[in-house]
């Protein structure tokens, strides 16, 4: 990494290691009614981020850290639905709620070589959050469709929203 300011620069480096672990799973069941499909489904997912340990070199800004685990359990329950209209679309919708648990504020300790210890937070993840997806697909051809999708998650303190365009071939 390279630190600069006036009067002031260095290049540093280290061997960092960073690694992630993903376990999920999702139940759910499909109950038809008329024209529309329900599916009430529960999920649960755990994400652990592991650093080893680092010490860089190369100047005076150069840090040193232990390393250190997150540890993050989601839960979500929800509920989708899905009709479609005419012969070649298809509405589809997602309401649901995730809770957060275990490590919510990642946290990283480092010190520079010749002082004390300091301890970094990155942007703590929401308790609570309203998800929300919506999306139509239609088929173009038999073996091509076209698909526009709204996905969200809304919090205390978290608005994140994503579009998605798709164009599936299949051959």
């Amino acid at each position: 990494r390279s630190v600069g300011f006036t009067g002031f620069a260095n290049n540093l480096k280290a061997d960092y290691d960073v690694s992630t672990a993903q376990v999920f799973g999702e139940i759910g069941r499909r109950i038809d009614m008329g024209t529309v499909a329900l599916e009430p489904f529960a999920g649960l997912a755990y994400v652990n981020v592991d650093a080893d340990g680092f010490t860089e070199s190369g100047g005076a800004a150069a840090l040193r850290s232990g390393g250190g685990s997150t540890d993050a359990t989601f839960s979500t329950l929800g509920v989708r639905a899905s009709t479609q209209v005419g012969e070649a679309t298809r509405l589809r919708g997602t309401v649901g709620w995730r809770h957060a648990f275990g490590d919510r504020t990642p946290t990283s300790t480092h010190a520079f070589a010749t002082g004390n210890a300091f301890t970094v937070a990155g942007v703590p993840l929401a308790k609570d959050v309203a998800v929300l997806e919506a999306g139509v697909e239609t088929q173009l051809q038999r073996n091509m469709t076209l698909g526009v999708g709204y996905a969200g998650q809304l919090g205390d303190g978290l608005k994140d929203h994503g579009l998605k365009v798709s164009l599936g071939w299949k051959f």
